[in-house]
């Protein structure tokens, strides 16, 4: 036979080593290279090569997971990317590393061939040491310890087979409505019906509340009637739209303080009695309730000379201008002008006025305002003490003065008591006021005031004034025959007790008694008294001639 080994011919491994290198010894073991490619199959020399680069890969990747910085790191498995029996770990920080790995991984077929005595020698009959090494981990464990430790966690491919893959939720959709059906399954004819009826319902009630304030604040439908209404000064916003309706004016005081908060008609409205109609619209109402208006009533206000500022407030009250009770805290405590001639008034008395407002007719505001009234007293431009008392009264009382101190002089004072008791405006009117208070007619007007500043410049002999006006008022404006005890009240408007001038006037004189005060008679009367049957007073030098006349005055 052809294959028949000759004697001669040496055996077979003798030969091939002498022809063959240690490396091409290791081809002759394996499969025919031809042959394996021809089926289409991988030569399991590659594929033994292969297979052990993949388990080195495998090692470095696990020594890498056993480091600290990938302690901290859940492994979740992925799909096996080796076939059946190998399952590789993804770990979401190393993507790329895994990556090559499943691509660098042998076929699942090759490596069924290369499964041959060796493979079965190094990993079991079955691969059973190789399958060890890729058992499943426990997904929700931290990938840390051994990489032996680290490779058991992940599940063979077996184990990998046997879980049905879980199928992916499906979506919930919303059922579809009805055709036909709206909100709360309503037909939408309905619906439509339903809205319809709500919108017409919602405009008609806002077009009759748009009706009804519009009526109110135009004055819609109104027959014409008078009405006399008054605002007085402590009146608020509330106060004057309630006493609005009440006098049937308006019918909605909340809307009328709409009205007058947008329009700031409250600064408008004044104090007073005001002339209004009915068929008034607000902005007519606000307009009729100002100074300005021609419906506001007027009313003229005569005040008598020699008033107290009691009287006056009194009268004015009594005419409807204020109260008296509004024109005393005014008075007192109010915001008045910087008039020159209060200059060293105390205020705070409902009284202290006194003397400064001048007695004149005026014009006055029904329901006026207390400032308002004031000013027009003291001084407005038109009246008052600052326009009555003019320059040429001061340039009187500069002369007056030079005639006091030559008095004093005579009378032997010096000249620190002289400057100390020079008069000032408001001394000449405290002069004035006693002289309309005593006189009985202006033409000894000028006599009582000689009689009363030779008292003053002459108080070493007739330290006291003696003039019972003073009395009274310190009573209180008693109007009986002054009695002893009468005489004796204590108090500093007492110019029998109190020497000097008293602290303030008594009335609130004329500008006759001004002019009196201003330019006294040349005399040298240090009495008086008054004799009803002359209806005037009579005038003495000496105390003697004095207590005579009031004998015969008895008799």
């Amino acid at each position: 036979m052809d294959n028949e080994i000759r004697p001669d011919q040496p055996l077979e491994p003798d030969w091939l080593d002498e022809l063959l290198s240690p490396p091409e010894l290791g081809e002759e073991l394996g499969v025919d290279e031809q042959a394996v490619t021809a089926a289409g199959l991988t030569d399991p020399a590659e594929l033994e090569l292969e297979q052990i680069i993949y388990d080195t890969k495998i090692d470095q990747l696990a020594e890498e997971l056993a480091e600290p910085a990938l302690s901290g790191i859940d492994a979740e498995p992925e799909e096996p990317i080796c076939g059946d029996t190998n399952v590789i770990p993804v770990l979401p920080e190393e993507p790329e590393i895994l990556t090559l790995l499943a691509e660098e991984a042998p076929a699942e077929e090759s490596r069924e061939l290369f499964q041959d005595e060796e493979f079965r020698m190094a990993f079991g009959e079955n691969g059973e040491a190789l399958e060890e090494i890729f058992e499943e981990a426990p997904a929700e464990e931290t990938l840390t310890g051994e990489p032996e430790a680290i490779l058991d966690l992940y599940p063979s491919a077996e184990e990998t087979e046997t879980e049905p893959e879980e199928e992916a939720p499906m979506k919930k959709r919303r059922p579809r409505k009805k055709n036909g059906y709206g909100l709360f399954g309503i037909p939408h004819l309905i619906a439509t019906v339903i809205w319809l009826a709500i919108a017409v319902t919602v405009g008609v009630s806002l077009g009759r509340l748009i009706w009804v304030c519009a009526s109110d604040v135009l004055a819609f439908g109104r027959q014409s009637e008078k009405v006399s209404f008054t605002v007085s000064a402590s009146d608020d916003l509330d106060t004057i739209a309630e006493n609005l309706r009440d006098a049937g004016l308006i019918k909605y005081p909340q809307l009328f303080k709409l009205y007058a908060d947008i329009t700031d008609a409250q600064e408008e409205i004044d104090p007073g009695t005001y002339e209004l109609d009915t068929i008034y619209d607000y902005n007519a109402l606000v307009n009729f309730m100002s100074t300005s208006s021609s419906s506001r009533d007027v009313v003229s206000v005569l005040i008598p000379e020699g008033y107290t500022c009691a009287q006056i407030f009194a009268l004015l009250e009594e005419k409807g201008v204020c109260t008296a009770a509004e024109l005393e805290e005014y008075a007192a405590n109010g915001e008045l002008g910087d008039y020159w001639f209060l200059e060293g008034v105390e205020r705070g008395s409902k009284y202290c006025l006194e003397g400064f407002l001048f007695p004149d007719t005026y014009d006055f505001y029904v329901g006026d305002h207390p400032g308002r009234v004031l000013s027009k007293l003291l001084g407005d431009g038109v009246g008052g003490f600052d326009v009555r008392f003019t320059d040429i009264m001061q340039e009187k009382l500069d002369t007056l003065n030079q005639r006091l101190a030559a008095m004093m002089k005579k009378n032997g004072y010096d000249q620190t008591y002289i400057d100390q008791n020079l008069l000032t405006v408001r001394d000449v009117v405290i002069v004035a006021s006693m002289i309309e208070k005593e006189t009985s007619g202006s033409l000894e007007s000028f006599t009582i005031a000689s009689v009363i500043y030779n008292r003053l410049t002459n108080q070493k002999e007739y330290p006291y004034l003696n003039i019972d006006a003073t009395i009274i008022y310190a009573l209180g404006g008693k109007t009986d025959p002054l009695t002893d005890e009468d005489m004796k009240i204590d108090s500093p408007y007492n110019s029998y007790t109190h020497r000097g001038l008293i602290p303030g006037p008594i009335s609130n004189p004329g500008i006759s008694s001004l002019n009196a005060a201003l330019d006294p008679e040349d005399t040298s009367y240090y009495y008086y008294v008054y004799d009803p049957s002359l209806r005037a007073h009579h005038f003495s030098e000496t105390y003697k001639q004095h207590q005579n006349y009031i004998a015969s005055m008895e008799d």
